[in-house]
């Protein structure tokens, strides 16, 4: 009879595990404010992405002339401006860290978690804090430090250089005849051109209906035009594209297009033209 009543008793424990086992994972992040639909480069094709989707490791999301939300947590917001193309490299919570590289536009990131946002000419890192960070496509991107201290770092050939280190509400610009970001007060251009939301404490979005249950629009398979820019960029995560894109290589246009840019390049010279075995027929898998 003992063993009868533990077994009854022991029920709803295993009961409750089961279903806590089979209940579908929270999406780490969530895409809860666009004004216009973004475009998300998902593996290697481009969907038409709006509130409510779950943002992945890897996605590139890019704005037009609206900006946009993202929440990962409680406690980290990343909010992009307009015209902003951002890869997502890692996200909380569950990562260790929430990590971005910004190919273009404006980005703020508030976050309770370490942090690093890459841009083509500057390493941002901060442990925790608020960080305004813009890529001018000029060689000057800059970071403006609004909460929490954080360090710039100036990067070369995408090697990053020895860290400034600011304090909070510090500035810093890169000017690429010096080793190092240089600090001072942001400059009037900087201001002006910043998007008026990110002069505000970010914020969540309150009862988003079916957060992170959204489905994005597949519209195609990317094109060359689509992903050019990442694919020739000097940015942590692109070397994962030659396996990502490499199943485009069977479109004769993309791989054309390919060919004629990055052809030369060590990584997808292997993969345009990989050396035939043996006995088996050339593949490009």
């Amino acid at each position: 009879m003992m063993r009868i009543r533990l077994m009854f008793a022991c029920l709803p424990l295993l009961l409750a595990a089961t279903v806590q086992a089979q209940a579908p994972a929270a999406p780490r992040a969530v895409l809860t404010l666009a004004e216009q639909p973004l475009r998300l480069v998902r593996g290697a094709a481009v969907y038409k992405a709006g509130p409510g989707i779950a943002v992945q490791k890897d996605d590139i999301l890019e704005t037009g002339a609206a900006g946009a939300q993202i929440e990962a947590g409680p406690n980290a917001i990343l909010a992009l401006g307009p015209q902003t193309r951002v890869l997502v490299l890692e996200l909380p919570p569950g990562g260790k860290s929430f990590e971005l590289a910004l190919l273009q536009g404006w980005v703020k990131l508030m976050a309770d978690t370490p942090a690093r946002v890459a841009t083509p000419a500057l390493q941002v890192t901060l442990a925790n804090g608020s960080t305004i960070v813009r890529s001018a496509g000029d060689g000057r991107d800059a970071v403006f430090a609004e909460e929490g201290a954080q360090q710039a770092a100036k990067v070369d050939k995408g090697r990053a250089g020895a860290p400034l280190k600011l304090a909070a509400e510090g500035y810093a610009e890169v000017d690429p005849a010096k080793p190092q970001p240089v600090a001072g007060r942001p400059p009037r251009t900087y201001i002006t051109a910043m998007p008026p939301a990110f002069r505000d404490r970010l914020a969540r979005v309150p009862n988003l209906p079916n957060a992170g249950k959204a489905a994005p629009g597949k519209e195609r398979e990317a094109d060359f035009a689509d992903v050019e820019p990442w694919l020739t960029a000097r940015l942590p995560g692109v070397k994962s594209f030659v396996p990502r894109f490499r199943t485009r290589l069977l479109d004769a246009e993309f791989r054309k297009q390919l060919e004629r840019v990055l052809g030369q390049q060590a990584d997808w010279k292997a993969a345009l033209h990989p050396p035939a075995r043996p006995g088996a027929a050339t593949s490009l898998f």
